[in-house]
């Protein structure tokens, strides 16, 4: 575990790490970057309701323990505003962010690449695209 958090330290470019605004305090980021590569397929077949992601800095299959259970979101713009969860203080305000929310669920091959279901499932034009693996629920 202590390796893995040295991971996400070193993944920070060093001006962000020592920023001068924040006086000595390193910045709090409480996701890791991934990207969705596709979908868990067969040769012909695919089923849509697992994605497949590559975690930043997971390069094994030993690594991946660390990310079970962790949520995965896939943030994205819709075509319209529509009013925010949670905005009972101001109704006008709206937004066109959407988010959709999965978990890493095991390892797919050898490499560092999960599993992950969504509900609803990721659409096709999330591949490629980039998610956050976020560091919580923690399992230590």
């Amino acid at each position: 575990l202590k390796l893995q958090f040295l991971y996400l330290i070193g993944s920070l470019p060093r001006r962000v790490f020592f920023a001068p605004h924040t006086m000595g305090k390193a910045p709090v980021r409480l996701f890791q970057p991934a990207v969705m590569t596709g979908f868990r397929r067969s040769q012909r077949n695919q089923t849509q309701h697992t994605s497949l992601l590559k975690i930043k800095n997971v390069r094994a299959k030993e690594d991946v323990d660390f990310y079970l259970g962790k949520r995965v979101a896939y943030v994205f713009k819709g075509k319209n505003k529509v009013s925010q969860i949670r905005s009972a203080q101001n109704p006008k305000l709206k937004s066109r962010v959407r988010v959709m929310w999965g978990r890493v669920t095991r390892a797919h091959g050898n490499n560092g690449a999960v599993r992950a279901k969504f509900s609803p499932n990721l659409p096709s034009q999330a591949m490629g695209k980039k998610l956050r693996v976020y560091l919580y629920p923690s399992r230590i």
